[in-house]
């Protein structure tokens, strides 16, 4: 049996969606994105349910073998896995967005720090960098900073808030990564399972 590790929420429905597409519903009706519980087996196959950050830990540490996370996740943070291969769903793109009239950003709130910083050390543009855990979209509008760095799907919740995007920084789509070790000793599992789910011809 191999083990995947799913994050719940938007990724979860893509990759759900995926499967139907693929006319893998024997999967995709196996799994519940509403479900309390913390796992299903469908076909010989685990799938964990787990908060995105958590699941790069998981694969990582051999809890997971393999599992399906965003591209923003691993560029954040450094993890010891094999980042295999690109996945056709979670299209979306990091932004600088903020209030209409923003000439210059001098203070960015963001959940994703480390991209914040690299971009603007790119740029060669110092900017103070506040580390939020979530709704960033409320900084400017209270005066905490000038901007955000935030992931941009729609941009419903953008205009819901009147921010406005002012320049982006890097696409991002859902990513396959797997653990070092299992990869390999496992590929007898592993690798039909790919194959049948369209990831590898």
């Amino acid at each position: 049996m191999i083990t995947v590790a799913l994050p719940k929420g938007r990724l979860l429905n893509d990759f759900m969606e995926y499967l139907e597409k693929q006319g893998l519903e024997h999967y995709s009706t196996g799994l519940d994105a509403k479900s309390r519980s913390l796992y299903t087996t469908v076909n010989d196959v685990k799938f964990i349910y787990a908060k995105g950050r958590d699941v790069p830990i998981y694969v990582e540490n051999g809890s997971a073998d393999i599992g399906i996370i965003g591209l923003d996740i691993i560029t954040e943070n450094e993890f010891n896995i094999m980042n295999v291969s690109r996945l056709p769903f979670g299209e979306c793109h990091f932004s600088i967005c903020g209030l209409p009239g923003v000439e210059r950003f001098r203070t960015i709130a963001t959940t994703f720090k480390n991209i914040a910083f690299q971009y603007f050390k790119q740029k060669r543009q110092q900017v103070s960098l506040i580390h939020l855990n979530g709704s960033v979209e409320l900084a400017p509008l209270l005066g905490l900073a000038d901007g955000i760095v935030d992931i941009v799907e729609t941009g419903s919740t953008l205009r819901a808030n009147g921010l406005i995007e002012y320049e982006k920084i890097m696409d991002v789509h859902a990513r396959l990564i797997a653990n070092r070790q299992t990869f390999y000793t496992k590929e007898d599992e592993i690798y039909p399972f790919l194959k049948e789910i369209g990831v590898f011809e």
